[in-house]
Parts: C-alpha cells; structure tokens; sequence
C-alpha cells in the first residue's frame, strides 16, 4: 500500500489528505470519477506535473472537470446537479 506523500494523487483519493487546498482536492475526486485512472493520471502528468501551487491546480481541475462533464452529457449520461 503507498505510503502518505508517495504521490498526490494517492493523498487525494486514497489517504484524504489536504494536497491542493479544499476545493482543487474535491475537483480532482470529482473528476477521478469520471475518467479512468489512466486517463487521471495522465491529465495530472501532462497539466499538474508535480506543481506545488494551488491556483495553477485549482484552474486546471475547473477546466477538466468541464471538459469531463461536458464528454458525459454529450455520451448520454445522466449526471447528478
């Protein structure tokens, strides 16, 4: 089992630690949701990179999260408000 600070996105998801601050963690929950864990972390490598500052993440996850929402409403998904 990873360990607390192995990885971010384990932190997030997994250990429920406080990573990026409130919000940009539960954006990321939100959106480990609705993608595979290849594509998250692959978003996270390419967009995040090991970034340390909260803004540059929370203003990614907003722009995914849409993106995501925006690919389930146009598969036919019904999504939750």
């Amino acid at each position: 089992m990873p360990n607390v600070g192995d990885h971010p996105i384990t932190d997030i998801l997994f250990h429920e630690v406080e990573v990026y601050g409130g919000e940009a963690d539960d954006l990321i929950r939100k959106i480990s949701r609705l993608c595979s864990r290849r594509e998250l972390y692959e978003w996270w490598d390419r967009e995040i990179a090991w970034s340390k500052d909260p803004a540059l993440v929370l203003s990614k996850a907003k722009s995914r999260l849409t993106e995501l929402l925006l690919r389930a409403k146009e598969s036919g998904w019904e999504m939750q408000p």
